[in-house]
């Protein structure tokens, strides 16, 4: 055989066998770079992934069902029962939709009493005879709204928002008949990064009430900010005023007295004017009583009385 030819078929056949190697590792390294780009696709969407993953999913599918049960079974244990009122085709809409919505009924057997109804120390209404008292629950994910209606009447409206672990949740009140919001944020107090107001209460004049809580009550400090621009900046103990408390006037004048009995001024009182002059005086019961003086920035100083809020000379 020829030298050269028989070169030739050599070279041919080591050509064949590297290129089969080339081509048998390309191919290798492509069905790698395929199994990572599936796990990419799996770990960003969520498929696969670890047992612990799995688990974190579960735990968190159970903490939403067992929050939205335990918010429901609070109506009940209040004597609201469960009835199926909703027409099927809502309730093929709701499942679309993802959300379920219950009925509720009164079952206390005190449908015709004159009833009231409180939070924060607040009258969201009173003494309404109250003769059909129904709510509609809406619960979807980590929210839930009650809405309380007497017949066809708006009476209140609750919204619930659990956190990201449903250990506590922000309560959303509206009143319809006093027209009041109040909020509160993370009721359970679980949530240590609200370390400053956590709860507002909005009233219809535009009047604010900014608070903090602690086992359901206002506690702490809080602010009350009027329509005109005045401020108070007082304490709540168990959701009442005590203690010293400072009121800030938009046209500069300020006072210090102290919260008594009924969330009333009681006892000494000072009145800063921005003119430069002082007033000391006495309230009881919110009223101004007794003896009283007033001092000039000249220096000069006047003493008189106040008798029923009114101020009587000596």
């Amino acid at each position: 055989m020829n030298k050269d030819l028989k070169k030739f078929i050599l070279f041919l056949i080591g050509s064949i066998i590297i290129a089969f190697a080339i081509s048998y590792s390309y191919s290798a390294y492509q069905s790698c770079q395929h199994d990572k780009k599936i796990n990419e696709v799996k770990n960003t969407f969520g498929f696969g992934g670890t047992d612990k993953k799995v688990e974190d999913v579960k735990k968190n599918e159970n903490s939403q069902e067992a929050w939205q049960n335990q918010m429901l079974e609070m109506l009940e244990l209040l004597g609201y029962s469960k009835v199926e009122t909703r027409p099927f085709y809502k309730r093929i809409y709701d499942k679309l939709t993802g959300k379920k919505v219950y009925n509720y009924i009164d079952k206390t057997g005190h449908e015709t009493e004159a009833g009231s109804f409180e939070f924060c120390n607040e009258v969201l209404y009173e003494d309404l005879n109250i003769k059909n008292e129904t709510i509609m629950v809406e619960v979807k994910d980590n929210k839930i709204i009650e809405k309380f209606f007497d017949g066809d009447k708006d009476l209140i409206q609750i919204e619930l928002t659990a956190n990201d672990d449903y250990s506590s949740y922000d309560q959303k009140i509206y009143s319809y008949i006093t027209k009041k919001t109040i909020t509160v944020k993370d009721v359970l107090n679980k949530d240590t990064y609200l370390n400053t107001k956590n709860g507002i209460i909005e009233y219809e004049d535009g009047k604010t009430i900014e608070f903090t809580h602690k086992n359901s009550e206002m506690n702490g400090p809080a602010i009350e900010t009027f329509p005109n621009g005045d401020k108070i900046e007082f304490n709540f103990v168990n959701d009442k005023r005590i203690g010293e408390a400072e009121k800030f006037y938009k046209n500069g004048d300020r006072e210090i007295f102290t919260y008594g009995k009924n969330n009333k001024k009681n006892g000494s009182s000072t009145y800063y004017f921005a003119n430069g002059d002082v007033e000391e005086t006495i309230y009881v019961d919110g009223v101004l009583q007794g003896p009283a003086k007033y001092m000039y920035k000249d220096g000069a100083v006047e003493h008189y009385k106040y008798k029923d809020g009114k101020r009587i000379e000596n």
